[in-house]
């Protein structure tokens, strides 16, 4: 019994060493690490107009409390005169441990003159296999200048603004546009599923600023749409 207790003695007596060494090696090497940030001046999302010279609305950069703007590398680029989707993505210096901060921004370039090109909403009255979509949603449309027309989402916001899923699951899409506004499905797709439509059939009234479709996805949901240009 003595020499269990004496053990136990030795042993708390040698962890205690074992401690305060660890405490006298660590001593002093506690630090704070700062990380830097980023903060965007104006919108994250522009609509401008093609033709026109882009101007960046700037942004700020911190770190530690002091200003590091001026080291901000900004990568991507906008081209004012193609219709399109542009990032740009802004990245600041990387603190002493190699971290660093990053925001983006998306510029659409959009000719307010084009008869065809611009957003349009999905009227609440379109649906899907009869049940409507319940309330407008935003679609874009892109003129990419060569008889064919860019859709963002083919499904007008049935999956990935009606129902919450994201844009992984709009059914991104090309159009073929004739001279008498029929439209002719050239391509489409959805990340989400990885598939497109099975049929599309679909006219634009240049008079009206509308386009009417109808479009069979995954072999039996129709989609009856009617896109107001706003």
């Amino acid at each position: 019994m003595k020499k269990n207790i004496l053990y136990t003695m030795l042993f708390a007596l040698v962890a205690l060493v074992m401690t305060s060494c660890g405490d006298k090696k660590s001593e002093g090497l506690s630090r704070i690490t700062y990380y830097p940030s980023i903060q965007l001046k104006g919108d994250s999302y522009l609509v401008w107009e093609k033709g026109v010279a882009y101007e960046e609305p700037g942004y700020v950069s911190e770190l530690n409390g002091e200003d590091v703007t001026s080291q901000v590398t900004v990568s991507g680029a906008v081209d004012v005169n193609k219709s399109g989707i542009y990032t740009l993505t802004y990245t600041t210096v990387k603190n002493s441990d190699g971290f660093d901060a990053s925001a983006s921004r998306t510029v659409v370039v959009l000719d307010s003159s084009s008869a065809i090109e611009g957003f349009y909403m999905n009227q609440a009255t379109s649906n899907r296999n009869g049940t409507a979509y319940g309330k407008n949603f935003q679609v874009l449309v892109i003129d990419n200048g060569d008889g064919t027309i860019s859709v963002d989402d083919l499904l007008g916001g049935w999956y990935c603004q009606r129902a919450g899923y994201g844009t992984k699951y709009a059914m991104s899409g090309v159009l073929g546009v004739a001279e008498d506004g029929t439209l002719t499905l050239i391509d489409s797709y959805v990340p989400g599923w990885g598939d497109g439509l099975d049929s599309f059939e679909g006219k634009f009234d240049a008079a009206t600023s509308t386009i009417n479709f109808v479009c069979v996805y995954a072999g039996s949901l129709t989609f009856t749409e009617t896109w107001v240009k706003q």
